[in-house]
């Protein structure tokens, strides 16, 4: 049976590896892009000024280099290393350049505000593109692993324990010694670690015991709650239910109408007072003075709720459902209509309860902040006599004489304005999760990005600047098509240049004046 043999090994031939990429292959893309950019104005290191010593790689290379990497699921610098050498299309893209992975490492290092403004530059494109929708985007925080264990991170009451733990074995040490100092001299039928032994055990639980008193110190010190050993911004942040993980927590608003990340923030925080930052790097980003924000419940807070509208954001977070304590009643407190102008409530049977006009200080826990509340209530007499008072007020309240209370958050005007929107907005809020979710399937599930290779919050968001960036350039591949995204950026690069082209979208601008206004928006 015939079978194909292929081309001998031996054979000589002759062809340039511009013949061995395709028209539309995504790498012409990357290639067209990083050249459109100014990098020095980007703040890239550009090194190789020096005539000293060999000739260092462009900033361009290496920059066309990680934007491959990460869009073909590449992010180790010795697996870029290695791509280099075997890899025809990096053959192409490089020119045959094969930088060493330290050379390759560093240079994420080196530019993580520059690798930022790559992402945001590319942002301004799409925008001038129209691309984004500029109206509606959805926030979200996803949780993406760090690199140090939870064995590593530590608060208080771990410390605490750790030290308990050191303190009784070293009681167990000392008797165990007295034990051979009275048996010395004696036959003892049970073998025993000699004195040499017990003092090694000694000084080493001793050293362990300094080295967890200077991280109390040190916790103390900070201010925080939690300290990491390995990535000292990385924090101990809940995934689900009972599973926390040290991770950080990145922030992200992504654009309803093609699913494109519009802005991202890398904390180590949870989602409770995130969306105000988040929202309005996103408004600025757009270049709009409105912008309407969907969430999920863990944004749902009132400080967060009040300085999102001061940002000129509309909200439309998911409401928590108030937890009750003892008896459920039958009367909540969205029943009880509230009077702005005389600041009472009248409850379903048509009394009205007063307030003192003192404002009370609540501390809801650890970590949160505390904020006022006033007390709106009836007097016993009123609520005794009431003919539906078993389903109103607990047993507890009434048999210490006291009527039925009701509490006023400071925020609560903005509370119940929220809630009313995303009620009389359902259809709109249920597109939340398909917008936000989109990006985290795409870089968690298809790409495998669940955690980050680099420590510190700086680099971190350096590592993340390019995941984004490859992930937005992707999707403008998807919806533009190759041909013409390879278009529009030629017209970019010959504006870098200095040439006007029939497709200079600005046309009443000058090229010089046009590529000057990009960059002011980018530093900004």
């Amino acid at each position: 049976m015939p079978v194909q043999s292929g081309t001998d090994r031996h054979q000589i031939q002759l062809f340039a590896l511009e013949q061995a990429i395709g028209s539309e292959n995504p790498v012409r893309v990357i290639d067209v892009l990083v050249d459109a950019l100014d990098l020095e104005q980007l703040g890239f290191e550009l090194k190789g000024k020096s005539v000293a010593g060999r000739p260092a790689f462009a900033a361009s290379c290496l920059l066309k280099l990680y934007l491959y990497g990460y869009q073909n699921r590449i992010r180790s610098s010795r697996q870029l290393e290695k791509a280099c050498q075997r890899n025809i299309e990096l053959w192409w893209l490089l020119n045959y350049q094969q930088p060493c992975y330290k050379t390759i490492a560093n240079f994420r290092k080196d530019n993580t505000k520059a690798l930022k403004g790559v992402f945001r530059q590319l942002n301004l494109w799409l925008k001038d593109w129209g691309l984004f929708g500029g109206e509606l985007v959805a926030v979200d925080g996803s949780k993406f692993r760090a690199q140090n264990s939870k064995k590593r991170n530590y608060n208080a009451d771990k410390i605490a324990r750790q030290i308990a733990y050191i303190d009784k074995k070293l009681d167990e040490y000392f008797v165990l010694a007295d034990q051979l100092d009275e048996q010395e001299g004696q036959e003892v039928a049970l073998e025993l670690p000699s004195l040499e032994q017990i003092d090694e055990e000694i000084d080493t639980l001793m050293d362990r015991r300094l080295e967890y008193e200077q991280l109390s110190a040190k916790l103390e010190q900070s201010g925080q709650r939690q300290i990491s050993t390995t990535d000292a911004d990385a924090r101990a942040l809940p995934l689900r239910r009972d599973i926390v993980e040290v991770s950080y927590n990145v922030q992200t608003a992504t654009d309803a109408q093609h699913s494109l990340m519009v802005e991202y923030e890398v904390s180590n925080e949870k989602d409770d007072y995130a969306l105000p930052g988040i929202g309005k790097q996103a408004k600025e980003v757009l270049g709009v003075e409105q912008l309407e924000v969907l969430a999920d419940k863990g944004y749902h807070t009132g400080l967060a709720l009040q300085e999102s509208a001061q940002e000129g954001l509309v909200t439309y977070v998911s409401p928590k459902k108030p937890s009750h304590q003892g008896k459920a009643k039958a009367y909540q407190k969205h029943q009880f209509v509230y009077d702005p102008t005389h600041d009472t409530y009248q409850c379903p049977q048509g009394q009205i309860m007063h307030t003192n006009g003192r404002w009370y200080s609540r501390n809801i826990g650890k970590g949160r902040k505390s904020y006022r509340i006033k007390r709106y209530q009836l007097k016993y007499e009123v609520c005794n006599t009431c003919p539906v008072k078993d389903d109103c007020v607990s047993q507890g309240a009434l048999k210490q004489h006291h009527g039925r209370a009701i509490q006023r958050s400071e925020y609560e005007d903005y509370v119940v304005a929220n809630a009313d929107r995303v009620k009389a907005n359902k259809e709109k809020y249920r597109r939340r999760q398909a917008i936000v979710e989109h990006p985290f399937g795409t870089i968690k599930r298809q790409w495998g990005y669940d955690h980050t290779l680099l420590k510190g919050k700086e680099k971190v968001s350096a590592d993340f600047a390019l995941i984004f960036t490859a992930y937005n350039l992707r999707r403008a591949m998807s919806i533009l098509g190759i041909k013409e995204l390879l278009k529009r950026l030629k017209g970019i690069f010959y504006l870098f240049l200095g040439l006007r082209t029939p497709r200079m979208h600005h046309s009443t601008q000058s090229p010089a004046t046009y590529q000057g206004d990009l960059w002011a928006r980018v530093a900004a």
